[in-house]
């Protein structure tokens, strides 16, 4: 390189970090000369073998909205979690299976309570939405403070405005921890003989009533006249938003637990209705609207009556045939076991019967007549064995669950699905 050429600036890429060099030394002989910004050394602090160290990035903050989500798939009583991220539940009249759409968590819950003696059953099934904590908490708390405001009310005909308390209670307690999510509810209460179904939002409640579907609940859409008049009255507005009508355009329904954005709008109180329980009535189906979206109230009756009636003719076939045993008092199994000997023993006259004694039968044919006696007359080791329920009876009922499920899915739900079924004639009053 000669005194009269340009110099020539050389730019070296290192760490992604694109770092300025001084011209060329005028000294062809000499090496060359780097200089580095101080800012690289902010960036990458000291530089070791010419590479430099890329700082860590600073803690991303995590909004509170996005915080409230769980990663717990399901909170229940005595569920299963499925490796596919499903929850499937079965007991004695029960069945409850709830599968996760598209969103990343599930937001479904549910709960199911029931009284030792069988007396008092609650069954809930929540659908929540804009994060999991609102359904979380309902499945935790509403049916104690609905149990609280039933023990404080004394006629019979509150237990209407019981459930409402409960339900408002509920929604005041969720809303004191300032958290934006918010939950759809159907619930039903059995005591009694008597049912009472309640439910806010767009969950829905089915009776099999011999067969033939009742929708015992109305969803709460702000489609509906009546609660888009309503919304409008309070100063808000329903709007059309990606095919659906909603609540200042982003909430699709006009009631729920929770939404403490829209609660001016959105309320808690729920419809309810009571029940008395009669023969004919034969199943219940709570499920939130990922069902009822693809799957009608008859065929999701259909499906369950198929489900149960197959399932109990697997179990007759399944099991041996034999008569049930006969419960027979020890009274009377020594009654039939003297008129037996009596049968074998030779008729005498009554004067002989009155003076003499009777020879008692031979060991050998005693010992037979026994063996008679305990073919004929089968006793149960446990008194109540002919009354315990097999549990595999009840498997007709998570399969129904599941099979309206997968319904659903084949039909295009992307929604988080839960299905619970019962069996009425597991809390009837037998009178």
């Amino acid at each position: 390189m000669t005194a009269n050429d340009e110099p020539i600036l050389i730019a070296s890429v290192s760490n992604s970090i694109c770092l300025e060099m001084t011209e060329m030394p005028t000294n062809p002989s000499s090496s060359l000369a780097f200089t580095v910004p101080d800012r690289a050394e902010k960036l990458g602090g000291p530089i070791g073998n010419g590479a430099l160290k890329r700082k860590r990035p600073p803690k991303i903050e995590i909004p509170k909205v996005l915080r409230e989500i769980s990663t717990d798939i399901f909170k229940g009583f005595s569920a299963q979690g499925q490796g596919d991220g499903s929850v499937c539940f079965t007991d004695s009249g029960i069945g409850v299976f709830s599968l996760k759409g598209k969103k990343k968590f599930m937001e479904d819950a549910h709960k199911v309570f029931s009284s030792s003696n069988g007396n008092k059953g609650f069954f809930g099934v929540y659908d929540g939405h804009g994060g999991r904590k609102a359904a979380e908490f309902v499945a935790e708390n509403l049916h104690l403070r609905i149990f609280e405001m039933l023990e404080s009310s004394t006629e019979n005909t509150a237990k209407e405005e019981a459930v409402k308390v409960g339900y408002l209670k509920t929604d005041e307690e969720f809303l004191k921890q300032g958290l934006g999510s918010g939950t759809c509810c159907v619930t039903a209460l059995i005591e009694g003989g008597e049912m009472i179904v309640s439910n806010v939002g767009d969950c829905r409640a089915v009776l099999c009533r011999g067969g033939v579907a009742e929708a015992l609940t109305k969803d709460h859409s702000p489609a509906q006249e009546d609660e888009r008049r309503r919304i409008e009255d309070k100063g808000g507005y329903v709007e059309i938003h990606r095919g659906t009508w909603r609540v200042h355009g982003t909430l699709a329904v006009s009631r729920s637990i929770g939404d403490a954005h829209l609660k001016d709008w959105v309320m808690a109180e729920p419809d309810s209705k009571v029940i008395c329980l009669t023969p004919e009535m034969e199943y219940l189906v709570l499920a939130s609207d990922g069902l009822w979206d693809e799957v009608s109230n008859q065929e999701a009756v259909d499906i369950v009556m198929q489900s149960c009636s197959s399932s109990k003719k697997q179990l007759l076939r399944s099991s041996p045939e034999k008569k049930s045993p006969t419960r027979v008092s020890l009274v009377k199994s020594r009654r039939l076991f003297n008129q037996k000997m009596s049968t074998i023993q030779p008729k005498r006259s009554e004067d002989e019967l009155s003076f003499e004694n009777v020879i008692p039968p031979s060991k050998s044919r005693r010992i037979s007549l026994v063996k008679q006696m305990k073919i004929k007359t089968h006793f149960p080791s446990n008194e109540n064995e002919a009354l315990i329920e097999n549990p595999s009876a009840y498997g007709g009922l998570l399969a129904a669950c599941k099979e309206l499920v997968n319904l659903a899915v084949s039909r295009g739900s992307l929604d988080d699905i839960t299905v619970m079924i019962v069996d009425l004639n597991h809390y009837k009053v037998v009178s």
